[in-house]
């Protein structure tokens, strides 16, 4: 359950063992912290977005996302942007 077979963990002392329970407990709390900082904030976001406020992009408000993932996503904004703007063709006298 901790990561260790029962095979392996037969010649290890009781320091080793305690070890790799503590650092699987660890990782268990980092996990769970991780878990709750995103059910936080997506609360957070549906009230703004109940309430009518403006709603910040997704890579802001949860920060588990990597550069390049954050990058795709601002790209994607400023394509779609762009592409409405390219749409209207720059008449203004509508």
């Amino acid at each position: 359950m901790a990561g260790g077979s029962p095979v392996e963990m037969e010649d290890w002392t009781w320091g080793e063992i305690l070890l790799l329970a503590q650092s699987w407990r660890k990782a268990r709390r980092q996990h769970y912290q991780a878990l709750s900082v995103i059910a936080w904030n997506q609360a957070m976001l549906g009230a703004r977005a109940a309430a009518g406020e403006s709603v910040e992009p997704v890579y802001r408000v949860f920060p588990f996302w990597e550069e390049e993932e954050v990058q795709a996503l601002r790209l994607e904004t400023y394509r779609a942007m762009m592409e409405r703007l390219a749409g209207k063709g720059g008449r203004n006298d509508e």
